[in-house]
């Protein structure tokens, strides 16, 4: 998908996707992410750490953790919730587990998200059940990287269906 017009629209939902998305040629790969991180902060949302912790556990898919730590503390006025969120500190067996499971719910969200702007919502809602019995965030991470590229609903059932889901 163009990030960049991604970006334009300022849907809501999709931005924190956007570190995901195809950027363009004459961006690398550090000012894609600050430009998404700029977009993401300047939308007025309840809950911003969420928000931006939501940019943050998909762009890791992509990004070191370090990285988005430094780029979202510079862009945002180090906003203390998300740099405690990504600090190594923070990584206790107990903050981690949360994390991992906060994780998978947000790409659940994420992939039905997607799968809504990439079909319809109808559509995108037939494999919530499906998604929610996935407990393996890889595999997770795979089908919302199938979900980005599907055209029809077959094309997202073959992808869940590939390793025995």
């Amino acid at each position: 998908m163009d990030g960049q017009e991604i970006l334009d629209l300022k849907p809501v939902g999709l931005i924190p996707f956007t570190p995901l998305m195809q950027r363009p040629v004459d961006v690398d790969a550090e000012q894609w992410l600050r430009r998404c991180v700029q977009t993401a902060d300047s939308i007025d949302t309840p809950n911003k750490p969420e928000y931006l912790g939501s940019l943050a556990i998909l762009g890791n898919l992509v990004y070191d953790a370090q990285t988005i730590l430094e780029i979202i503390s510079e862009e945002t006025m180090q906003q203390p919730s998300i740099a405690e969120y990504l600090a190594p500190e923070a990584h206790e067996q107990g903050v981690q587990q949360g994390i991992q499971q906060g994780s998978q719910e947000i790409i659940r969200e994420n992939i039905l998200e997607t799968l809504a702007f990439q079909l319809e919502s109808e559509v995108a809602e037939t494999f919530k059940s499906a998604l929610e019995s996935i407990d393996d965030l890889q595999r997770l991470k795979q089908l919302f990287r199938a979900a980005m590229r599907v055209e029809t609903s077959e094309d997202f059932t073959r992808a869940l269906n590939e390793n025995g889901n």
